[in-house]
């Protein structure tokens, strides 16, 4: 097909088509994560800020490929999620900029483009790092201008283009340490190939069907717009997560899908963690129980709580008169590790962390919400720091986002929180806490793999301290208690431990006594955390 020529029907099909080929190789580029943790989520997370730009598209009909572009920068700009989200926005926002006079694109203004992607995802990254994303943008961006286009035909220039992206993920883990180490190339870069290649098939008029899940980051935690009791459609908020031996559970997805909505479904090696609202959550388990053994499952009545929503508001609005000096969120999952943030004074509390990253919408909803005059942002996890930022700068209130890396360090910063000080010398004070505290987690290996010169194989048990695996063990007793004695050095006076919803206060217990009678000097504190996929988290201080 010789078409040299893309108009915004065509564009908007490129885009539909580039999402869909995304959320085929979803999994596959999740499990390009550098470490073997059940954290993987640069497929899924790419995939949702894509399709948050989707439904923005289809909001309405476009009458040039300049609109459409806008339209899905703004899409993907509130619905990013994660690190490789936020780029993949910022990716469009530069595409979008760069035809923002167009009716139709040619090869040309494609190219053009593609550059000024680029160079705004560069831009938009405190500290590039090449052997990323942004390298195979980069490189594809200069091949596609380095080309002669007076003459070329759009399937022609999407496979030199293609292959030269290709080119540029093969080499990145020569540029990039960690991925060599890992074995794996970059997921991001993955993920912007996967987006070419749907752009090419529609092109190509190589059309997928439509058939990706929609889902929003929702728990019983999060509750937009607080509908009525008679206008929830669906009553329980149904979480759980299955571990199984079928690499592909895609039927499973599809079957709960009918059961309801708000659905969040995603799938790490033997791990399937869903969430649903539907009227019929022991179908849905009954369902997932054909797949695999349950590890969690959490059942809650929404309509039950909805009415203790308003009543909660009402008390609220009792006071909003009187506006707050300084307000909080954080980003925490789990019961106890809720419960933790409440009890420090965190206003609003979003339901999230590692494989379910929150959106810039949704830090910019819970914002909204709260009435002070300066709020601090908690990400608590490295791959939400740039979604908070996101959502500051697109806010008009005054927002201080500290780049609290775990939750061990959102705890730390919130204990020294001081009233009396002004919003700046908090900040300051709190970055100077977070120094001073070491994150040492307690998790599992989702695959075989050799890293740092350490084998390793899958269900290992891995102690990660501050991102360096310093043990690998068999069982999850030897993890916890070889990972503290080697991350103990002579600064260490605190050590509180989050024990998740797997393992249980008494075998922690347990645990900690043994190193209690080997450290007398050290005050070791326990606390339930109840968060999924890591037994433990620690702080040492």
């Amino acid at each position: 097909m010789d078409i040299k020529s893309i108009d915004a029907g065509l564009l908007t099909k490129m885009f539909i088509q580039g999402t869909l080929s995304l959320d085929k190789d979803k999994e596959t580029i999740n499990g390009l994560n550098v470490f073997p943790v059940p954290d993987g989520d640069t497929g899924t997370n790419m995939t949702l800020t894509m399709q948050s730009a989707i439904d923005e598209l289809s909001k309405k009909e476009h009458d040039n490929v300049a609109t459409v572009a806008k339209a899905v920068s703004k899409g993907s700009l509130m619905g990013a999620r994660g690190n490789s989200g936020v780029i993949l926005s910022q990716i469009f926002r530069g595409f979008a900029k760069g035809i923002e006079d167009k009716e139709a694109l040619t090869p040309r203004d494609f190219a053009s483009g593609l550059k000024t992607a680029a160079d705004t995802a560069y831009k938009a990254v405190l500290k590039p790092v090449e052997g990323t994303i942004l390298t195979v943008v980069r490189l594809t961006a200069e091949k596609a201008n380095q080309l002669n286009l007076e003459d070329i035909a759009f399937h022609d220039f999407f496979k030199i283009i293609i292959a030269t992206a290709n080119e540029a993920l093969k080499d990145t883990p020569n540029q990039l340490e960690v991925l060599k180490q890992a074995g794996v190339v970059d997921a991001g870069g993955k993920g912007f190939i996967a987006i070419l290649n749907g752009f090419n098939n529609g092109v190509l008029g190589k059309e997928m069907e439509e058939n990706i899940v929609t889902v929003k980051a929702e728990s019983s935690h999060r509750d937009p717009g607080h509908p009525a009791p008679q206008d929830i459609t669906f009553q329980y908020c149904t979480e759980f997560i299955i571990k199984t031996p079928h690499e592909d559970a895609t039927d499973l997805r599809d079957e709960i899908f009918t059961l309801g909505d708000s659905m969040v479904f995603v799938q790490d090696e033997d791990l399937v963690k869903v969430h649903v609202h539907t009227n019929n959550p022991g179908i849905a388990i009954e369902a997932a129980l054909k797949y695999g053994d349950l590890v969690s499952v959490k059942i809650d009545n929404m309509k039950e709580q909805h009415e203790n929503i308003l009543f909660q508001e009402a008390l609220s609005r009792q006071g909003q008169g009187e506006r707050k000096k300084f307000g909080f969120i954080a980003v925490a999952m789990g019961e106890g590790l809720k419960e933790i943030f409440e009890n420090l004074g965190v206003d609003h509390i979003i339901f999230g962390g590692q494989t379910m990253n929150p959106s810039t919408e949704d830090l910019m909803e819970a914002v909204e919400k709260i009435n002070a005059g300066h709020i601090f942002i908690l990400p608590n996890n490295p791959n939400i720091i740039m979604a908070a930022n996101q959502a500051r700068d697109l806010s008009e209130k005054e927002i201080i986002v500290l780049p609290t890396r775990s939750i061990p360090q959102g705890i730390s910063a919130l204990v020294g929180y001081n009233e009396e000080l002004s919003a700046r010398e908090n900040e300051a004070e709190m970055l100077k806490i977070l120094k001073g505290v070491k994150t040492l987690q307690i998790t599992y290996s989702v695959r075989d793999t050799s890293f740092d010169s350490q084998e390793i194989k899958k269900n290992d048990i891995l102690g990660i301290l501050d991102g360096e695996i310093i043990c690998v063990e068999e069982r999850v007793a030897d993890g916890l208690v070889k990972g503290i004695e080697a991350a103990i050095d002579d600064d260490t006076e605190i050590i509180a431990v989050y024990y998740g919803e797997e393992v249980s206060l008494e075998e922690t217990q347990a645990l900690i006594s043994e190193l209690e009678e080997r450290h007398e000097a050290i005050d070791f504190e326990i606390y339930y955390g109840g968060q999924p996929l890591y037994y433990y988290l620690v702080s040492l201080e």
